[in-house]
């Protein structure tokens, strides 16, 4: 066992100092003595400033290693880096530098910022499908245990009397058993919600979706977004309270609360030779502080002041042409220079010995391993050193991918996978209109010995002079001009072919982006499928989202809340289920589904076990909050209540409510068989178009055979003419249905049995 701090082991076996017996110091004076204990007191204050030195200098020789090994980091990243650039510039519309060579050489500069629109549109319907609407995107459930679902069953199946004997030697009874386990069942359940009310305050108090959207888009961007939490942060928080003599006071009050914040993608360093953050030894940040927020830093618990004042002394030590002068530069914006502090954030293993050197009660024991967290300033100077706060010891930082990287723990985002496309449609492009350039005017060959201009300019102008050098001969020998054929045609389907190619690439199609819809999504049918169809890549990355964000974030803030929380009543044996993917439920004709479903269970007449679950599900479709529009469970019971209280045989507002809606599923159970009826005369027309349009293009090979161009294209014509009328027709046909329909629906709902 190691000796005390500053201890010397002299003094365990004499009371006097070292070297003199008691009986030697009792025959001294007291002038004596005092000498000697102040000689005693000054090697003891000697030692002690050496071991406060030799602590010290171990303390550097901590900061400098981290800060060498947060330099590896950022040297093996740089690579990354470049790719992160390309993609900034390639969102921004701009061309890579030297893309051009010479300045002056003829040719189109243009950018088609088809890459800027395409990762707006992905982040935003990604994020309307995370965050539909204010509910939250996870659930807290108790921890399942199978001994009491078999006990509870087993107690079911006997009579509530019938005696049983527990383990312990207890006489229970079935009933009783059966109580207990559902009160067991209860109490869980309320200690889950209870969590989940504190998480929801917790990340609200926060703006978690705030943060998530900043992640969003750093995954669609650079391939990868970095979400940390939770990471205690003091808040003041002011309360008004009123004295006895009526007036006012505020009062200011500082607390730790955990919170969830993005981090700067740029400033996230996590073990490079690790393929995911599950697999990361330890992760470095960086923070650019001010004057001020670095001095604020003083406000952290066990802070190394004097460590602070040499850092504050000294003067700012950002690197020049760093991640933020180079993106100013992208965006126009270069010039401003940085004067904040540079300092490192370290997640990670650390020795016992540098825990205790940092001030920090550990024992050293070979056989324990700690994990810290020590913030440190860009010379090395240790700020602060302490323990993994969460008992879990797990890093506080999930990352989420928009493509992963098998090799890397950063992944691809949305501007690489389209570059190739990007930079086809801008060469097409600028190709037409070079071509277009070139087209205008003709290139012009003259024989200065035949002409010249009599105004000395080789200019060409209205009206201008020549001098013909020739007598006799024909001066426009003298002068040619050769024009540059067209591309138009080709260089525009190249384009297409090209801005085609992005959004097959992007996985968005282009329905999703607002334009003309198709043919086959004219039919509710041919709708479901093209929306589910093009719904794939969203479920990918939802259930990527669960499984790298949700899951493990509250997971962490469950284990945070379990372990400082002084609330007993949030606290007890749950595991947490991210609902992301349920968020799916927001995709067109979901509300159809569950309507034909409870029309279908009414039919068969088998009610949903749990209605009230089918009605949020139904809340959800819509985009609406269940907890706002729906009752809660306190209210619905108040409602049976005074239904049960309801005197038998006397009709009230809800007996007649059953039967209008009795009759109302009744009437919609036809009008459904009717909208069934228009679905398959519509799949009907489209099949006759198709074999139509089939023979239209077998007619025109024929014609193009046996006839000229002028005869087949009359024909063609025709055939046309007349394709539309058929269908002109037809479409008549079907919306005199629909006006029958809907004329019968007015009617129903007029007469009273609408609702």
């Amino acid at each position: 066992m190691r000796n005390p701090p500053f201890s010397h082991p002299s003094f365990a076996v004499t009371d006097g100092p070292p070297g003199l017996a008691a009986d030697d110091i009792t025959a001294m004076g007291a002038d004596e003595v005092l000498a000697l204990l102040a000689d005693a007191a000054e090697l003891d204050a000697a030692q002690q400033r050496r071991e406060a030195e030799a602590r010290a200098v171990r303390v550097g020789a901590l900061g400098r290693r981290l800060l060498t090994l947060a330099q590896e980091q950022v040297q093996q990243r740089q690579v990354i880096e470049e790719r992160w650039y390309k993609d900034v510039r390639q969102f921004n519309g701009q061309y890579d530098p030297g893309m051009f060579g010479d300045e002056g050489e003829y040719g189109s500069r243009v950018f088609v910022p088809l890459t800027r629109r395409l990762c707006g549109l992905v982040e935003a319907r990604l994020f309307d499908m995370l965050f539909p609407s204010e509910e939250r995107n996870y659930v807290i459930e108790p921890t399942p245990v199978p001994d009491l679902d078999e006990a509870l069953d087993l107690a079911g199946q006997l009579p509530p009397g019938t005696p049983m004997q527990s383990p312990e030697g207890q006489m229970l009874t079935a009933g009783g058993i059966q109580q207990a386990i559902g009160q067991m069942v209860d109490e869980a359940a309320k200690r889950c919600d209870a969590m989940q009310r504190e998480i929801d305050d917790q990340l609200a108090e926060c703006s978690y979706p705030r943060h998530a959207r900043d992640v969003i888009h750093d995954a669609v961007l650079y391939g990868t977004g970095v979400l940390k939490g939770p990471v205690p942060m003091f808040r003041t928080t002011k309360r008004w309270a009123r004295q006895g003599d009526g007036a006012y006071v505020m009062s200011l009050a500082r607390k730790p609360l955990p919170q969830a914040a993005r981090v700067d993608l740029w400033n996230f360093f996590p073990d490079m030779s690790s393929t995911h953050i599950r697999e990361a030894e330890f992760v470095f940040e960086r923070h650019y502080l001010t004057r001020q927020e670095a001095a604020d830093l003083q406000d952290m618990p066990d802070v190394d002041a004097d460590a602070l004042r040499r850092m504050l002394g000294a003067e700012p030590t950002t690197p020049t042409n760093n991640y933020r002068e180079r993106l100013r530069a992208i965006s126009g914006a270069s010039g401003a220079k940085d004067r904040r502090y540079e300092v490192w954030e370290y997640h990670g293993p650390i020795t016992a010995q540098d825990l205790i050197d940092c001030g920090c009660a550990v024992q050293d024991d070979p056989l324990k391993t700690y994990t810290g967290v020590v913030w440190f300033g860009s010379q090395g100077e240790v700020l602060k050193a302490a323990l993994n706060p969460l008992d879990s010891n797990e890093h506080p930082y999930s990352v989420f991918t928009w493509q992963m990287d098998e090799a890397s723990i950063f992944g691809f985002g949305m501007p690489y996978e389209v570059r190739d496309n990007q930079e086809s449609a801008n060469s097409a492009f600028r190709a037409m209109h070079d071509n277009m350039g070139l087209c205008v005017l003709p290139q012009v060959v003259v024989d200065d010995q035949a002409i010249e201009p009599v105004d000395g300019s080789w200019r060409m102008a209205p009206g201008k002079f020549w001098r013909n050098k020739r007598p006799g001969s024909d001066a426009r020998q003298g002068i040619q001009f050769i024009a540059i054929d067209a591309r138009l045609q080709e260089l525009q389907a190249i384009f297409g072919m090209s801005k085609q190619l992005i959004e097959e690439v992007g996985t968005l199609p282009a329905f999703l982006q607002g334009t003309e819809a198709p043919s086959y999504m004219q039919s509710a049918t041919g709708a479901s499928i093209a929306y589910n169809a093009a719904n794939l890549w969203v479920r990918r990355a939802v259930r990527n989202w669960d499984d790298d964000i949700v899951t493990p974030l509250i997971t962490r803030f469950f284990d945070w809340n379990m372990q400082y929380s002084e609330k007993v009543e949030i606290k007890g044996d749950s595991r947490v289920r991210a609902l992301g993917i349920a968020a799916l439920v927001e995709l067109e004709g979901q509300a159809q589904r569950l309507q034909a479903f409870m029309q279908t269970a009414q039919a068969m007449g088998l009610p949903p076990s749990n209605q009230m679950r089918l009605m949020r599900e139904f809340a959800r479709a819509f985009k609406l909050d269940p907890d706002r529009v729906l009752p809660t469970e306190q209210e619905i019971a108040r409602m049976q209540q005074a239904e049960a209280q309801q005197p038998p045989g006397k009709s009230g507002p809800d007996a007649e409510r059953v039967a209008q809606q009795r009759e109302q599923a009744a009437m919609d159970g036809e009008l459904e068989k009717a909208r069934l009826q228009l679905r398959r005369d519509e799949a009907m027309a489209q099949r006759e178009l198709a074999q139509q349009r089939m023979a239209l293009d077998a007619a025109t090979a024929a014609a193009r055979e046996r006839t000229g161009q002028t005869e087949a294209q009359r024909r063609q014509a025709f055939e046309v003419q007349k394709t539309r009328a058929v269908l002109a027709d037809r479409q008549a046909d079907r919306d005199s249905k629909a006006q029958m329909l809907n004329a019968e629906m007015a009617f129903s709902a007029q007469m009273g049995k609408g609702v």
